[in-house]
C-alpha cells in the first residue's frame, strides 16, 4: 500500500461526486446517480491498479554516470528508461542524488510509448571533493488512459562516485596550449629569447637555418652540409606549493580558493609534464602536508592527482617559516616554485616577506594570490546613500591594497600574479610559458 499514490484526476472526480451527493439532498433522484458514479470510479481505480501491478516489472531504468566526476565542472547524468509493456505509460523519475547536491525535485516526467526506450540528461556540478553516494531510482508509473493512481517502482542502483580535481579542465587547457588556435582561448604565444640550448640531433641543412649551428665535422664526413638541431631545455623542476591556511577557505562561485588552486595545480602539472619538465607538489598550513618529489615518470600526474584529492583547508595561520625550511631541505636543485596563497593586506605580506625572499634567492618563486571579484563590482557601483559610499570606498581601498602587495613582491624580485579565481589556470599557464620562453630559470 505504501507504493500506491493518488493522482489529481482522482480527486477531481471524487470532488464532482461529492457535489452530486450534496445536491441530492435537494433532488433525491441524483443520489442513485452519485452512487453509480462512485462504484464506477472504484472499479476504474481497481482496474488501474491491476494494470500497474502487472506492468511494473516490465519497466526498467538505468543511471549512467562517470565513476569519477570533475570538481567545479558541469557534467551530465544520462537516464535510460524502457517500457517493455503493451500499453503507453507516464513515468516520473525521481533519483536519490548524493546529499552534496541538495536536490530533491523530479528529474523529469515522461510519456513512454509501449516497446519504446527514451534517454534524458540531467546536469550536475559538484563543488566539493570526496565520495558522492547515489541511491535508488524511483519510478512513479501511471497509465496514460485512466491516470487515477500511480505506482512507485524502486530500481536498486546504489553507487558511489568519486569527485576529483578537474580532469575536464586539465584536458581542455592541454588542448588549448598545444593547438594552433591557442591565442583565441587566452593562451599567449611568447617570443622566445635566444637560441635553443639543448642538443637534440644532427640533420641536413635547409635554406634559412642558422649557419652558426652547422656541424663542420659531420659535414666533412658526409660531404654535405649538416646542422645541429637544438631544443628547449628540458627536465627543469617545477614545484607547486599550495597554502591550506584559513585565507584559502574564502568561497567564490561555490568553490573555495583552495579548490581553485587544486584544479589549477592539476592543469599546470599536466602542461609541465607535456613540456618534458618535472613536476612536484608541496602543501602546507601550520605544518607541512603532502610532499611529492619532482619527477617526470609515467604515473607522476596520477600521483599528484591522488595527493590533491585529499587536501583540506585548515583554519590555522600558515607557517611560511616552516615552508622555507622545508623547501631548503627538500628541493636541492634550482626550480620554478609556483606558490598558491592569498595575502589580504600589506602587514600580512611584510610578516612573511623574509621567507619568500629566502625561497626566491635559491629558486625562481612565483607567488599567486587572488583578487575578490565582488570587491571589483562594489568599487564600480553607483552610490545613492552614505552607506553605499562607505562601502565603495572600502572596496576601492582593498583593491589598491592588493595592487600594492603585488608591487612589493615585484620590487623584491619575486614574480607575482594577482588574478581572479576563474582566470587562475590561464594566468598560471601563460606565466609558465613566459618563464620557459625567456629562460628566466
Amino acid at each position: 500500500m505504501k507504493s500506491i499514490y493518488l493522482k489529481n484526476r482522482l480527486f477531481i472526480f471524487l470532488g464532482c461526486i461529492i457535489v452530486v451527493f450534496l445536491i441530492s439532498f435537494a433532488y433525491p433522484i441524483l443520489y442513485n446517480v452519485a452512487m453509480v458514479a462512485l462504484y464506477i470510479l472504484i472499479g476504474l481505480i481497481i482496474i488501474d491498479l491491476v494494470i500497474l501491478f502487472i506492468m511494473r516489472n516490465k519497466i526498467t531504468a538505468f543511471r549512467d554516470i562517470n565513476e569519477r566526476l570533475s570538481l567545479g565542472d558541469d557534467q551530465a547524468i544520462t537516464y535510460t528508461i524502457s517500457n517493455k509493456s503493451s500499453i503507453n505509460l507516464n513515468i516520473e523519475v525521481v533519483d536519490e542524488l548524493a546529499a552534496q547536491f541538495q536536490h530533491r525535485s523530479t528529474i523529469g516526467d515522461f510519456e513512454v510509448d509501449r516497446d519504446k526506450t527514451i534517454e534524458t540528461h540531467f546536469s550536475i556540478t559538484p563543488v566539493t571533493r570526496g565520495i558522492y553516494s547515489f541511491g535508488n531510482l524511483n519510478l512513479f508509473i501511471s497509465t496514460r488512459l485512466l491516470s487515477l493512481v500511480e505506482l512507485r517502482h524502486v530500481i536498486e542502483q546504489e553507487q558511489d562516485v568519486k569527485v576529483i580535481p578537474s580532469i575536464i579542465q586539465m584536458k581542455k587547457y592541454e588542448l588549448q596550449v598545444f593547438s594552433k588556435t591557442a591565442r583565441n582561448s587566452g593562451i599567449r604565444r611568447i617570443r622566445q629569447i635566444g637560441e635553443n640550448d639543448e642538443f637534440e640531433h644532427i640533420r641536413s641543412y635547409s635554406q634559412g637555418d642558422n649557419i652558426k649551428a652547422i656541424n663542420w665535422k659531420a659535414s666533412s664526413r658526409l660531404n654535405t652540409l649538416m646542422i645541429n638541431q637544438y631544443q628547449n631545455t628540458k627536465s627543469q623542476n617545477v614545484y607547486c606549493i599550495i597554502d591550506k591556511g584559513r585565507a584559502m577557505k574564502m568561497p567564490f562561485n561555490d568553490l573555495t580558493l583552495l579548490d581553485y588552486a587544486i584544479n589549477s595545480t592539476l592543469v599546470i602539472s599536466n602542461i609541465v609534464l607535456k613540456k618534458y619538465d618535472r613536476v612536484g607538489l608541496i602543501t602546507f598550513s601550520d605544518k607541512i602536508g603532502s610532499i611529492v618529489k619532482a619527477e617526470s615518470v609515467r604515473n607522476q600526474l596520477e600521483k599528484v592527482s591522488n595527493r590533491l584529492y585529499h587536501q583540506k583547508t585548515e583554519f590555522k595561520e600558515s607557517n611560511l617559516e616552516l615552508l622555507n625550511i622545508t623547501v631548503r631541505k627538500k628541493i636541492s636543485r634550482r626550480s620554478i616554485v609556483v606558490m598558491f596563497t592569498n595575502f589580504e593586506n600589506q602587514n600580512d605580506l611584510k610578516r612573511n616577506l623574509p621567507y619568500l625572499k629566502s625561497i626566491n634567492k635559491k629558486h625562481l618563486l612565483l607567488v599567486i594570490f587572488f583578487i575578490n571579484t565582488e570587491l571589483i563590482e562594489t568599487s564600480e557601483m553607483h552610490c545613492k546613500t552614505r552607506d553605499e559610499i562607505y562601502l565603495k570606498t572600502f572596496a576601492q581601498r582593498a583593491l589598491v591594497e592588493k595592487e600594492k602587495i603585488k608591487m612589493e613582491l615585484n620590487t623584491n624580485g619575486i614574480q607575482a600574479i594577482l588574478t581572479k579565481p576563474e582566470d587562475l589556470s590561464i594566468n598560471v599557464i601563460n606565466k609558465y610559458l613566459e618563464i620557459k620562453a625567456k629562460r628566466m630559470l
